[in-house]
């Protein structure tokens, strides 16, 4: 079989059609496993719906697919047409359904029968229904009909939703080119040998995807399986006693989770339950409090390597190596060193590199990044020699380790001191009564504006800012402290900051 990682991504689904039709790939928790001969199947039959609608090559669809066997489906359909995939997270409401439509030209929209948001949208939609397991099409008829066109590089296969600045969607542009050069560069950090695998004839235990497959974590991990040659187990929601479950069913060796999963983990498992056959978890998505990644560690006994990534850069940026934390080589607080084939220095609000070990704004170049946004806020974030900028504050040791400090919008100007919400939030969860902390800026007519923290404790809020004061300089410490009985969160799992500061300010009366 010939492996040419150029072109669509969507010849991985073709290569494992042809290679083994009735190896079972993906779970989806206690269900399956469906086949590759089942998935493509159904990646048949909407392909079709989408050809009779006249959807073809630079087009795009929305999806809106949660986590189970449609997800693949539905985005191997649209790249059957040589279209882009918008992945929409299927709680999304209508008014994102709507104004992702319009602002990135969709053409139509691919979505559960019952899905009554996405029938809002201004185009066709397209029903996906759950499908069983196993395909009973013939395998030769089904790779006649699965043809996956030539495209260029350069191509949108996939456009993942982010934020601007006005709060309205924006969707990042990633390419097959962006593709292709992301699975080769994960495998280097494994392997010298970045090509794709084929499926081993061993047992090998599946990976946990627990994140959403419309986020940046989930569909990187889902094309990586497919490139590896891996099977999958997907969790609809994030769920501790579910995941336990799995772990323990399978065998699963890594966990790729976030930190409001781990902090779940410590928190629904009874006292004594380990992680089985789990030999190390990554941590992403979101900063890691030190106190939290300790208490996991000791509970669990087994290490936490920490990673840092973008949905711009189409995910991984650095990461801890797993072999390193193993024998006990950490560098504590730092995210590791970029991985292959990524770019990194510091940079000044000038744009001007700094020195070793000065803090600054991180910038990286690789042939992962995005292109560009579409949609609102479609800035460009490369500059003209393909450096993005992360909006990230950190620094570089004089080994190459990546420290993060913070982030660059989010910093509070109090009184003309710099805060760093994320060094607040880091003290407030050393209290063992603190689950999580949010830490915002709130305006202040003296002061400008000062921190007020959100927190998930048993305690009162006297007794945790009294605590946590200990810790800070005066300047940094709340002037605040909320108690509440869940952070907002967005699909996830991370805190939802423009809500928390929304809820911050309504419970300051500033709002």
């Amino acid at each position: 079989m010939t492996w040419t990682t150029e072109g669509s991504v969507g010849t991985l689904l073709r290569w494992r059609l042809d290679e083994r039709p009735d190896h079972g790939f993906l779970y989806v928790e206690d269900e399956g496993p469906w086949t590759y001969r089942s998935i493509v199947a159904e990646a048949v039959r909407a392909g079709g719906r989408l050809a009779e609608l006249g959807v073809g090559s630079g087009d795009l669809v929305l999806v809106r697919a949660g986590n189970d066997e449609r997800f693949l489906a539905a985005v191997a359909a649209v790249w059957m047409r040589g279209a882009g995939a918008i992945v929409m997270h299927p709680a999304a409401p209508a008014a994102d359904v709507v104004a992702v439509a319009a602002s990135m030209n969709a053409v139509a929209v691919l979505c559960d029968p019952q899905d009554e948001a996405a029938k809002a949208a201004p185009v066709p939609a397209v029903p996906v229904a759950r499908f069983p397991a196993t395909g009973a099409v013939d395998a030769a008829e089904l790779a006649a009909k699965f043809e996956v066109p030539p495209v260029g590089g350069s191509s949108a296969a996939l456009v993942l939703l982010t934020s601007g600045t006005t709060g309205k969607p924006k969707g990042v542009v990633l390419s097959h080119d962006n593709a292709w050069s992301n699975l080769r560069a994960t495998v280097s950090a494994f392997r010298s040998d970045t090509g794709p695998t084929p499926i081993p004839d061993r047992q090998t235990p599946p990976n946990l995807i627990a994140n959403p497959l419309s986020h940046t974590a989930g569909v990187v991990r889902l094309l990586f399986a497919l490139y590896v040659g891996r099977k999958i187990a997907l969790l609809r929601k994030f769920d501790a006693v579910v995941a336990k479950r799995l772990v323990d069913r399978h065998g699963i060796d890594n966990l790729t989770i976030n930190p409001a999963m781990m902090r779940m983990l410590l928190e629904k498992l009874p006292p004594g339950a380990d992680l089985g056959r789990v030999r190390y978890v990554s941590s992403g998505t979101a900063p890691l409090p030190p106190a939290l990644r300790e208490e996991f560690e000791s509970r669990f006994g087994v290490p936490v390597l920490q990673a840092y990534g973008q949905t711009e850069a189409f995910g991984g940026i650095a990461i801890e190596s797993a072999k390193d934390v193993l024998r006990g080589h950490r560098k504590p607080g730092s995210v590791g060193r970029p991985l292959p084939g990524v770019e990194l220095r510091i940079v000044g609000a000038d744009g001007a590199a700094l020195a070793q070990g000065e803090i600054g704004e991180i910038v990286v170049r690789s042939r992962s990044a995005t292109s560009g946004y579409i949609g609102a806020g479609a800035e460009r974030p490369i500059d003209d020699e393909g450096w993005l900028r992360t909006g990230d504050q950190g620094r570089l040791d004089e080994d190459g380790y990546l420290f993060i400090t913070g982030r660059i919008k989010n910093i509070i100007i109090c009184g003309g001191f710099n805060v760093i919400p994320e060094e607040v939030e880091a003290a407030l969860s050393e209290d063992e009564s603190v689950r999580e902390a949010s830490v915002v800026g709130v305006p202040d007519e003296r002061l400008g504006e000062v921190p007020v923290a959100l927190v998930e404790s048993d305690d009162e809020a006297d007794s945790v800012l009294a605590r946590a004061s200990d810790r800070l300089a005066p300047y940094k410490r709340p002037r605040r402290l909320f108690v509440v009985d869940t952070l907002p969160r967005v699909a996830n799992g991370k805190v939802d900051r423009p809500a928390a500061v929304t809820l911050a300010r309504s419970l300051c009366g500033t709002s």
